[in-house]
């Protein structure tokens, strides 16, 4: 070693480290306020002082001082004087009730941490700690939280449907929403097009709280549901204008996710549309660092699931009969991947 590398080594700031190993206490402390409806509660008024919230939350009131001090160090309150308020942020997203509520994606962690702290057993034993790929189990995890999810995807889902350009027809724009869960993406065409016709699949414990989303959005009339695993049903040939394929092929792994696009190329119309959206790696697969870790959370999730590149994707669905396949920007965390199959 050299006397600059010893220098360099001796000098290091531990403070990456120490961050990490404490890192669990902001989720903990989320999850905590998230659970005792903290935010929501604050809501109601435009600031509360501490014994007010801790009699509102039936909490002890020092320990509720301490815990709000702590939430204001996290960005997700204001001090003002005796009293507190949400901050932009809080109120946005975690007031139980308003559109872009995320609270429930914060409990959903919890079903996932478990998985997280066996990753030394899964690296070992080859093993994930859970199959997600897997109907039974996916349906199993996934239902409890399929609502929870909506205002995440929603707001990219809408972004999506206007920004992209579909043959212009007098006949019924026809989508087939594939793994639909909440249905958030082919929702935002349903409202879009007056003359549409969406045929979504899923898993019946998934279908169930889809159906019930759509109908909140007074969208059921435009639904067809289909119980059941993608790989199982039988589809139309050539019957569908718009194919939707979101946040599913992670979970299948490469095989599965080729088996997929070949089924569904023959279902999409000679003018059809495929829309692929997932999280994407570079296809170096040298980030981007929300993806890399995504990627791990595969290796626990699942047997087979993976992240995969643009130009992975690219060649698959090249090989499924697809003509021209390309990138569209939606200021999501991965650009979503547009494949037309152009047979006149």
């Amino acid at each position: 070693m050299t006397l600059a590398s010893q220098y360099s080594v001796e000098t290091a700031d531990p403070r990456l480290i120490l961050d990490m190993n404490y890192a669990f206490a902001r989720t903990a402390m989320l999850v905590a306020a998230v659970r005792l409806h903290l935010f929501s509660v604050l809501a109601t008024e435009k600031s509360m002082s501490a014994p007010t919230l801790a009699k509102a939350l039936k909490t002890d009131p020092d320990f509720t001082a301490r815990f709000l001090r702590g939430l204001s160090g996290l960005g997700l309150v204001e001090q003002d004087g005796e009293t507190y308020h949400l901050t932009p942020v809080s109120s946005r997203f975690l007031v139980e009730g308003k559109p872009g509520y995320l609270g429930g994606d914060t409990l959903m962690m919890m079903d996932f941490l478990p998985a997280w702290f066996a990753l030394d057993q899964t690296l070992h034993t080859h093993k994930p700690y859970r199959d997600l790929g897997q109907a039974e189990e996916s349906a199993a995890f996934f239902a409890p939280h399929t609502r929870d999810l909506f205002s995440i995807t929603y707001p990219f889902a809408k972004r999506l449907a206007t920004s992209l350009e579909l043959r212009n027809s007098e006949r019924p724009l026809r989508v087939l929403d594939v793994g639909a869960g909440n249905a958030s993406w082919s929702s935002a065409f349903a409202e879009l097009y007056t003359n549409v016709q969406v045929t979504a699949v899923d898993l019946p414990a998934v279908a169930a709280q889809g159906r019930q989303q759509v109908a909140e959005l007074g969208l059921a009339d435009h639904y067809r549901w289909i119980e059941a695993d993608i790989m199982e049903v039988s589809l139309e040939s050539e019957g569908y204008d718009l194919i939707i394929v979101a946040h599913l092929c992670r979970y299948l792994g490469e095989q599965r996710t080729r088996d997929l696009l070949k089924k569904l190329a023959s279902s999409c119309s000679r003018d059809g549309t495929l829309v692929l959206v997932d999280i994407l790696l570079a296809d170096d697969r040298s980030g981007p660092s929300f993806a890399l870790t995504l990627d791990i959370s595969m290796l626990l999730n699942t047997s087979q699931g993976r992240l995969s590149t643009f130009q992975e994707f690219a060649t698959w669905l090249r090989e499924s009969g697809f003509q021209t396949v390309s990138s569209l920007e939606i200021a999501s965390p991965s650009p979503v991947i547009v494949a037309k199959r152009g047979i006149v």
